[in-house]
């Protein structure tokens, strides 16, 4: 019974996230922003 109830609430949720990212709501828009790169740290942020 509570695990169905655990997948039903997941499932819910992640319903609700998609529909929340495709109509453009970003829960993590300040986050994802890109900071401006000072000249010396290119090189310490690429590793292959």
């Amino acid at each position: 019974m509570l695990a169905r109830f655990a997948l039903a609430m997941s499932l819910v949720g992640f319903v609700l996230f998609n529909y929340a990212q495709y109509q453009g709501w970003n829960l993590f828009a300040d986050s994802a922003n890109p900071q401006a790169l000072r000249p010396g740290q290119a090189s310490r942020l690429y590793h292959k």
